[in-house]
């Protein structure tokens, strides 16, 4: 076994670079022994797996096959070795975020504070805005977003790691000058302040047709939270953001009774991300503490 893995080793090195003089040059090992190895794994598989030419060399479908096997197996091998040694340093550096202002109202903070404290030399660089920042050469680790619909590429991977749900919610001024609402359709008449591009259908569902007049849009919560309090409408966001304003009876909840829909939040990171990498142990840390509900 410990052969295959070695041929399999050197295989992977010269399919990469594509000749056998890189691959010896990397490896330093003379052109011929990378040959041997090679030609030993062919042997002991019985199938090519280059084909070799004067001019140029590529590979069979089974060398295809086992490229793709040979590098699970170093990629496997890398985060394994990574990860021990993680557990034997102290983990340090600058890790960049990226998420929604209002997760500045959210669970979300209670683990920032939490991987602090668990990870004193790590220093969090979090950057709040109401854009999604497209995280191809942005620069940032780690996005937290309520959505992977606009995943830059598939170079990146989400990790779900809890759900918000939706509430409707208003100034009790507001609200106790129109009639009290017993459907989502009664809302028809009333006015939004919206912050968040979240289409009515998807608050309402697709059977109710009319939508309420949109008397103010910011994209920024903190200024449309404002817009609410001073009474121009209702605002349709996460009820975690604004439960303990709801308990305290600053704001009123809007038919409490209806059920609303969840928005899934996600950690997304690149996905050659290294397991000993500060992306990741930020993740695995929210992953395992959560801090939102499930």
């Amino acid at each position: 076994m410990i052969d295959h893995l070695r041929n399999m080793a050197i295989f992977q090195c010269v399919a990469e670079l594509g000749t056998f003089r890189k691959a010896a040059e990397r490896l330093n090992l003379s052109p011929s022994v990378i040959s041997h190895h090679v030609s030993k794994l062919e042997d002991q598989l019985g199938t090519p797996l280059l084909y070799r030419s004067t001019r140029r060399m590529s590979l069979t479908e089974a060398g295809e096959k086992l490229l793709e096997a040979a590098q699970k197996m170093s990629m496997a091998a890398a985060d394994g070795l990574s990860a021990v040694q993680r557990r034997a340093d102290r983990p340090s550096g600058t890790l960049k975020i990226t998420a929604a202002t209002p997760t500045a109202h959210s669970p979300l903070v209670e683990n920032y504070t939490r991987f602090s404290a668990a990870y004193p030399d790590v220093h969090l660089d979090i950057h709040l805005t109401d854009s999604n920042v497209p995280l191809e050469g942005s620069g940032f680790d780690v996005a937290i977003r309520g959505r992977v619909q606009d995943l830059d590429d598939s170079s990146y991977k989400a990790r779900k790691i809890g759900q918000l749900q939706l509430c409707i919610f208003a100034a009790r001024t507001y609200a106790d000058a129109r009639p009290r609402p017993t459907s989502i359709e009664d809302l028809s008449s009333w006015d939004w302040v919206r912050a968040r591009p979240i289409p009515w259908a998807r608050v309402a569902g697709p059977e109710v047709q009319q939508e309420p007049r949109i008397v103010m849009t910011a994209d920024n919560y903190t200024l449309a939270r404002k817009f609410v309090e001073d009474g121009l409408g209702f605002m349709v966001e996460a009820h975690e953001l604004v439960a303990q304003d709801i308990r305290a009876g600053r704001l009123v909840q809007i038919l409490p009774d209806k059920a609303l829909p969840e928005i899934d939040i996600y950690a997304i990171y690149p996905a050659n991300s290294p397991k000993d990498s500060l992306a990741h142990l930020f993740v695995d840390h929210i992953t395992v503490h959560r801090g939102f509900p499930r």
